[in-house]
């Protein structure tokens, strides 16, 4: 397990791959603190799901046409 110093005493940031409604996303906020920052879904009644418990979060859509350089990195 990596110890980064700099990332102390600030929750996990996630970027979430093929979503769903978010059920595992919310197991991991409420098991770590963590925070969602980024979701990637296609499914449109999912995708519904999604946006409504995390409102603001983009969601990048297919993976495959996904430009990952431009992608908000979860340890910044």
């Amino acid at each position: 397990m990596r110890d980064d110093h700099s990332q102390r005493g600030r929750p996990l940031r996630v970027g979430s791959l093929f979503s769903g409604y978010g059920g595992l996303d919310l197991a991991v906020e409420y098991a770590t603190g963590g925070e969602t920052i980024w979701f990637s879904e296609i499914n449109t009644p999912s995708i519904r799901v999604f946006a409504h418990h995390w409102p603001g979060i983009p969601n990048l859509g297919d993976i495959t046409s996904v430009d990952w350089a431009t992608v908000r990195p979860w340890t910044c």
